[in-house]
């Protein structure tokens, strides 16, 4: 293990020598910056500190060409074709019929109520898959009605789903 080791980074350490160096004609990218010269004004004595005003002026800074920012503009299509949603996400439109809109029932079973409320009673129970006709809706509830059965009433429009 240990002849492992230390052939691993003998050789890192001979790679790093023989190509980490910078090559000479390449150009430098960073700039030291000037230190910012100082000077002393004999005029106004500092109490905290040595005698005289210690005042600061910046050299001027030296941006080099490398360092501006070029504006990257993206591309607003991606190559293949268009996107489409899947069908579960697609906005449909429950088919028109005379009297309502058809729709299906999504949940297994769903209690059809005389009322649109929990408090009133069920008066039919309607299976997945039932293709009903909403005549009205109010405030979360669809009043239904289903000619074949006879069924007529009220159910929680959250149950339903667009007819195909």
């Amino acid at each position: 293990m240990g002849k492992l080791l230390f052939t691993t980074f003998a050789g890192i350490f001979v790679t790093l020598t023989i190509f980490g160096r910078d090559l000479p004609d390449e150009p430098a990218t960073t700039k030291a910056e000037p230190a910012p010269q100082v000077t002393r004004s004999a005029s106004t004595p500092d109490p905290l500190y040595a005698p005289g005003k210690i005042t600061a002026t910046p050299a001027p800074q030296v941006v080099p060409a490398s360092a501006t920012v070029t504006p990257v503009i993206a591309k607003s299509r991606m190559p293949g074709p268009a996107l489409r949603p899947s069908p579960q996400y697609r906005a449909t439109e429950a088919p028109q019929v005379a009297g309502g809109a058809l729709w299906t029932v999504s949940a297994n079973a769903l209690n059809v109520r005389s009322g649109p409320s929990t408090a009133n009673s069920a008066v039919d129970r309607i299976r997945k898959g039932e293709q009903v006709l909403v005549v009205a809706e109010k405030s979360g509830w669809a009043h239904i009605k289903i000619e074949g059965d006879g069924i007529d009433g009220w159910v929680a429009s959250r149950f339903l789903t667009p007819a195909n």
